[in-house]
């Protein structure tokens, strides 16, 4: 596939499926320069596809916070680009259905952070929060820039780290809201080096 080469979403929709990454990109500043992230979820009864994001205001609901909307949908609203990478399962050798039990868990994590707030930009400790996850300062591997305040509001890219974290698809060693969007897009070490063992994930494939 060439770069930047747009797959219709009709010819990528059957290989999407829960765990999938989407990462955005708006056309406006500053939110270009930020950028966003979600993930997809299927329903394997239905077969309908939803994407789970934290966002300011997703202006086709006009809801703010930890929600779910149709995938195809919020495809055709959103207002920049948008990639996908698809996950890859292993088999393991205990003969344990391990998707199928991801999948189970995946509906516990949404049950519990679903309509959680995004983080209040309003307040001192909102902006804070944000200013703490966009920078980085380690030391001996300890990042010294951690938040501990008391705004609860989950970030985009942090809502995506935790819902890996909890399915057990990604290491729970590190804080979801060091991460950011573009560190979804394939070659980012800190993420990669963090997927658990059995899951991989393709390369980005843009739908939009």
């Amino acid at each position: 596939m060439k770069k930047n080469e747009i797959v219709p979403y009709e010819v990528a929709r059957p290989q999407l499926d829960t765990f999938t990454l989407i990462r955005c990109e708006h056309r406006s500043w500053p939110y270009k320069w930020i950028g966003h992230s979600g993930v997809i979820v299927k329903d394997t009864a239905t077969d309908q596809i939803k994407i789970l994001e934290s966002t300011t205001l997703n202006k086709f609901t006009m809801q703010s916070g930890v929600q779910m909307t149709a995938f195809g949908a919020w495809l055709q609203y959103y207002p920049g680009k948008v990639w996908a990478r698809i996950p890859r399962f292993s088999n393991h050798a205990d003969g344990i259905d391990h998707v199928h039990r991801r999948r189970k868990l995946a509906e516990e994590f949404i049950k519990v952070h679903l309509g959680t707030s995004y983080p209040n930009l309003k307040t001192r400790t909102g902006r804070f929060k944000l200013y703490l996850a966009a920078l980085d300062f380690k030391l001996f591997g300890v990042d010294l820039l951690r938040y501990t305040g008391d705004d609860m509001g989950i970030f985009c890219t942090e809502l995506v780290i935790m819902f890996l974290q909890y399915c057990e698809l990604f290491d729970k060693h590190p804080f979801a809201t060091e991460f950011k969007p573009r560190d979804l897009s394939g070659g980012a070490q800190v993420f990669e080096e963090n997927v658990c063992l059995f899951t991989d994930y393709a390369d980005e494939i843009q739908l939009k």
